[in-house]
């Protein structure tokens, strides 16, 4: 497995101290000249026991006698959260050990077959789909380098074995009994009772997470097609008319495909029908909004945008002054201006002149250049079908109290630099 990646700077192993993480660890000492790099133990005290710091000082002198490097981070996992505090601290856990990455380093754990079995149980009883089911990866990226994860094929009683026949000590975390939580009620009640019925229930649930896993990369494969056709200006956009094209099942999977891609946690599939009725099939002139968490996804016109929830920059902000040399960062974005030649707003026009950001409040217009008229923005907004909801976001840039140009969109006439004219050209950026 480790002759297939790049060669590392370093590999850090996640080193708990439990009995895992020790067979591990002994098993690479044992056979650290036939690695191209340093074999670092990384130890994350996560200080929920009180036993924590006796546990560290285990791991730094068992490092010690194999004459292994070793480091040590402390995290805090007291934070309030009460959702999913073994999720937290396992969030905390592995952006801790990503710290220590370098380009193509590797990160090794301790997961064994039995930990696989398990989580394929837990992932069932959550109604995951096959994302879900394909459960623990033996080999992926993350973040500078790769994960690996070398006893998948082993199971807890070889590791035990292996460890007992070394005369090894590790330390017993006593939140293992605790049955209180899902994965130590899955490994101490649930899986004893399938290996008496089913003495092979364990490998069988690893055939289920390799079928599974070869089923999320044909889905995918899928969806990245459909995505493709189906992209609008911009990759949180979603053009209806492809999507509504699509059969039932591709529609599901192409959104749960399109949410990942954009950063934001997948919904459950009861949500993903709702996007599916309310926005799919929602009357042509509607503008529904489909949300979870701090996520949502609204409908206008022929498009399906996704963002972050209640993102609206209020109309009382500001006005915000502007130094046209440097960037202006926003509740709803970026501006920045860059000095071109015929184009942008005229340099003239604002040297030593007040330069505000507003946004609207109801009422404003603009002679664009080159047109005869003046609009109302929201007129030029619907004619540009801007969604309703971007309109209140968009930067109004006023020079000495005159609306010169909306971001992105318009520059008043009389400002818009033309011929050999220096002129500053704006750029809006959006956070999504």
């Amino acid at each position: 497995m480790l002759e297939k990646l790049p060669a590392p700077g370093h590999y850090w192993l996640a080193y708990s101290g439990g009995m895992d993480s020790t067979a591990l660890l002994s098993i690479l000492a044992t056979h650290r000249d036939r690695l191209p790099a340093e074999l670092v133990a990384v130890h994350v005290n996560h200080q929920l026991s009180a036993n924590a710091d006796q546990w560290e000082e285990h791991c730094r002198a068992f490092c010690r006698g194999l004459n292994i490097r070793y480091e040590s981070v402390t995290i805090n996992v007291r934070d309030g959260r009460t959702d999913s505090p073994e999720a937290h601290a396992r969030e905390l856990r592995y952006a801790a050990l990503e710290e220590f990455m370098q380009q193509d380093d590797i990160l090794l754990t301790a997961h064994h077959r039995d930990d696989l079995a398990e989580t394929v149980i837990q992932q069932l009883l959550r109604g995951s789909g096959p994302e879900g089911l394909s459960a623990i990866p033996e080999t992926r990226r993350y973040g500078r380098g790769w994960l690996l994860r070398p006893l998948l094929a082993y199971s807890r009683r070889q590791i035990e074995d292996y460890v007992r026949g070394q005369r090894l000590t590790w330390v017993e975390d006593e939140s293992n009994i605790d049955q209180g939580i899902d994965r130590n009620f899955i490994r101490n009640t649930v899986m004893p009772t399938l290996r008496e019925r089913w003495p092979s229930s364990a490998d069988v649930l690893w055939r289920v997470s390799k079928v599974q896993a070869d089923a999320v990369v044909v889905l995918n494969d899928m969806a990245e097609l459909d995505m493709h056709d189906a992209l609008g200006n911009s990759d949180a956009v979603l053009r209806l008319s492809v999507v509504d094209k699509l059969a039932l099942p591709r529609q599901r999977n192409l959104l749960r495909y399109w949410i990942r891609k954009n950063g934001r946690p997948v919904p459950a599939m009861n949500v993903i029908d709702e996007i599916i009725n309310e926005l799919l099939h929602a009357r042509p002139d509607s503008m529904p909004c489909v949300r979870w968490g701090d996520t949502e996804i609204r409908r206008y016109r022929d498009e399906v945008c996704i963002m972050t929830a209640n993102t609206n920059v209020p109309s009382t902000r500001g006005p915000y002054l502007w130094s046209l040399e440097k960037p202006l960062d926003l509740d709803g974005g970026r501006l920045e201006a860059g000095m071109a030649v015929g184009s942008g707003i005229r340099a003239d026009r604002v040297q030593d002149k007040k330069v505000e950001i507003r946004f609207r409040e109801g009422g404003e217009s603009i002679r664009p250049a080159g047109r005869r008229e003046t609009h109302e923005l929201k007129k030029l907004f619907q004619d540009s079908a801007v969604p309703p909801w971007k309109r209140d976001r968009v930067p109004l840039v006023y020079v000495d109290n005159e609306l010169a140009a909306v971001a992105g969109y318009w520059i008043a006439d009389g400002f818009q630099a033309t011929g050999s004219e220096r002129g500053w050209e704006i750029v809006f950026t959006e956070t999504s």
